[in-house]
């Protein structure tokens, strides 16, 4: 459980670091990164997550994906879609505040799942996570940096933004009740906000026309995503 919580904010901390000494990322690269990152949260929910969150007969699981979905809108509004990868709009007028509120929060309720009841770690939901947060983590470098702000304060705010899952999943573990149907919800709604955002970015022509590399992208991930969760 450590050991997850530890991945997360190191693999934010990494990809943040080489950004801000220098190294970057060519775009196809990233491009790529994020078209696989998407589709492998995509697979994560349908594969993993979703059978767990409607087993049963409750449909109260549906009605909480639903609710996850709006939450994601609302915070893409904070955000400017930062969670995509990129931005729209000019990079100088997107709020940090906002920035941080729609990213944090985002972070703090996909790592809710992260680690279930009984310790273990949701597997699939970690690597997607690793994943999707190098575009992410990436993104937000640039938009602090091109605030002028120094190396201090944007490795504050990169940690800040590392920590949010592990606490989202703390939160989940000695907060919220250990009810199944409790459980249930949280995963529903997660499920919700994951495939808004995995969604988004592999329907996001502007950003990732059709292309053959990415849809063998896509299969590649749906792949891995089966290997993981099974």
């Amino acid at each position: 459980m450590i050991g997850a919580y530890i991945a997360v904010v190191l693999g934010v901390a990494v990809w943040s670091l080489m950004t801000l000494v220098g190294r970057k990322i060519p775009d196809g690269v990233m491009r790529g990164i994020t078209v696989f990152g998407g589709a492998f949260l995509l697979g994560v929910c349908a594969l993993g997550l979703l059978p767990e969150a409607t087993e049963g007969t409750s449909r109260i699981p549906f009605f909480c994906i639903l609710a996850g979905f709006l939450i994601q809108q609302l915070l893409e509004g904070l955000s400017a879609h930062a969670e995509h990868g990129h931005v729209e709009g000019h990079d100088h007028g997107v709020p940090v505040l906002g920035l941080m509120l729609g990213l944090c929060l985002h972070a703090f309720l996909e790592g809710m799942p992260l680690v279930e009841m009984n310790g273990s770690v949701n597997h699939g939901l970690l690597y997607g996570i690793l994943i999707h947060n190098i575009p992410v983590a990436l993104i937000l470098v640039s938009l602090l940096t091109a605030r002028r702000m120094g190396f201090w304060q944007v490795l504050a705010l990169l940690t800040l933004f590392g920590l949010m899952s592990p606490l989202g999943s703390m939160f989940n573990l000695y907060v919220v009740q250990p009810d199944e149907d409790y459980q249930r919800m949280i995963i529903g709604l997660v499920i919700g906000v994951l495939l808004h955002v995995s969604s988004s970015i592999l329907f996001d022509h502007r950003q990732h026309g059709f292309s053959w590399l990415n849809l063998g992208l896509c299969v590649i991930a749906f792949a891995a995503a089966f290997l993981t969760v099974h």
